[in-house]
């Protein structure tokens, strides 16, 4: 059952670090982490229905398709309800795995994840990945304009996202509420016990005690693997912005993606995207977001104990 096995959810934030951790903690051979790294299955008020068009064109292909691979491939996102499915993931995890568990950044910003995951899971290891929130929004922004979510400049896509009719995740892109961290540290501290929970900061990642006092923490033998530290959403912008909003607006983007070959694929995108040129964060454009975050900080790092003193513009 899955109950008997899961006792690990790495909760967010998303562009925080959490794909680096999750591979790094999968190489190691007492960890077994879900093949799809954010199935989502307990961040409830999540409904893939309400999801924009653009953010569901997105979504790499059908769940049942999906399932009916055996085994199952990696993948990065998907919404998994059903509780056989989600049960799935979990079905090659054996008694040498000391830590079974799964990856959701949804989590972390969920009203309903925490209490959902301790009815099943209460004495389950929470981690948490933390980043600046000015250097995450701008990390979010870039991968949005990437991806043609977005083809608006930072300040104008974040007054555009915080006038959203409807906000919500996989609706609006949350680029403030996102990295406004203080409201979902609560609901998961209320929740379970203090040992239980285990804050990380992005900074922090290239620092060798920090992956040791993980491995610690989770009661390993031996350390965690260096891993290939390779992101999965590497930063890049398209040649022509207008057109690549236009594209992923229109699903034309997915559709092609669905029956194109993947070797094109990959030869398209390289020309497609480039690497050059990209843009930085002004000091004007973090001062002008600051407020967004000045409190939520000052709340995050009571919550956590942690000095965050270096996230001050």
């Amino acid at each position: 059952m899955v109950a008997s096995k899961l006792n690990f959810f790495l909760i967010g934030a998303p562009k925080a670090g959490t794909t680096l951790i999750h591979s790094r903690l999968s190489e190691h051979a007492q960890v077994y982490l879900s093949p799809l790294k954010e199935p989502n299955h307990f961040a409830t008020d999540i409904d893939p229905a309400g999801f924009s068009p653009a953010f569901k064109a997105n979504l790499p292909g059908q769940l049942d398709r999906y399932f009916g691979q055996k085994p199952l491939k990696s993948r990065q996102v998907g919404f998994v309800s059903d509780l056989n499915q989600y049960a799935t993931l979990f079905d090659q995890a054996t008694p040498q795995h000391k830590v079974v568990g799964e990856c959701s950044t949804s989590y972390l910003w969920s009203t309903e994840a925490a209490e959902n995951v301790a009815q099943a899971h209460p004495q389950a290891k929470i981690l948490v990945a933390l980043r600046n929130p000015l250097d995450r929004l701008f990390s979010h922004w870039q991968m949005a304009r990437k991806y043609g979510f977005t083809d608006a400049p930072l300040l104008e896509a974040v007054r555009d996202d915080q006038a959203h009719p409807n906000p919500g995740w996989g609706k609006s892109e949350l680029f403030v509420e996102a990295g406004q961290y203080a409201s979902g540290l609560r609901r998961w501290q209320a929740r379970f016990p203090e040992a239980n929970i285990k804050v990380v900061l992005n900074a922090s990642l290239n620092d060798p005690a920090t992956w040791q006092g993980l491995a610690d923490w989770l009661g390993l033998d031996g350390p965690i693997p260096g891993g290939k530290n390779i992101p999965a959403n590497p930063a890049g912008m398209a040649r022509m912005p207008g057109l690549n909003h236009w594209l992923t607006q229109s699903g034309i983007k997915a559709t092609a993606a669905s029956v194109l070959p993947s070797g094109f694929k990959k030869k398209l995108a390289s020309r497609w995207y480039t690497t050059k040129g990209l843009p930085k964060m002004s000091q004007e454009e973090r001062a002008a977001l600051w407020p967004f975050f000045e409190q939520d900080i000052k709340e995050t790092e009571s919550l956590t104990g942690l000095d965050l003193s270096h996230w001050q513009v």
